[in-house]
């Protein structure tokens, strides 16, 4: 049987087909607008997926990722700064290195805890501008920390920055 005749009986087939009244084209050949038709007639809707615990959770968890790595960020420039040797121009980076950092810190947890999805990515970043723009107050609460992970100074002059934000036991 040669092409030609194939697409003649295929054809002549899908006639009467219409003919008969089954308006729905052979499973091959299903169009959008065809299945949209055939989930009117038999009241089939599209099921909407409900998040799982597990989906809350990788939100969350994305999240406090976002948070960590303009942390860890803040760490890792803040000691290399203290670092003897390295080009000028690593020490002019000032702020900007800082992100540079919380941005490959960022992609690694995105690529490693997988935060592509459309809920998870925006939750990482607004863990990352969260603590961009909220350091000063978590460091004003949580000056002894601070302290530790950076110099005294740094510690009082971001904690005194945020004392508007400290939380007292009163209120």
């Amino acid at each position: 049987m040669s092409m030609l005749d194939h697409q003649k009986t295929a054809f002549a087939e899908r006639l009467k087909r219409i003919e008969a009244g089954k308006q729905f084209e052979h499973a091959d050949l299903v169009g959008q607008s065809t299945q949209k038709k055939f989930n009117k007639i038999l009241k089939q809707r599209p099921k909407h997926q409900k998040r799982t615990f597990a989906d809350k959770m990788m939100v969350l968890l994305a999240f406090l990722s976002g948070i960590s790595a303009v942390l860890l960020g803040r760490v890792i420039y803040f000691n290399m700064s203290k670092l003897e040797g390295l080009p000028k121009a690593f020490y002019d980076l000032e702020q900007r290195g800082m992100l540079l950092f919380a941005l490959v810190l960022a992609g690694v947890l995105m690529v490693a805890f997988h935060l592509f999805t459309r809920q998870r990515f925006p939750a990482l970043i607004v863990g990352c501008l969260m603590m961009h723009y909220g350091e000063a107050a978590v460091a004003s609460n949580a000056q002894g920390i601070w302290a530790q992970l950076f110099s005294a100074d740094y510690a009082a002059a971001l904690a005194e920055e945020g004392k508007d934000y400290r939380l007292t036991p009163a209120g």
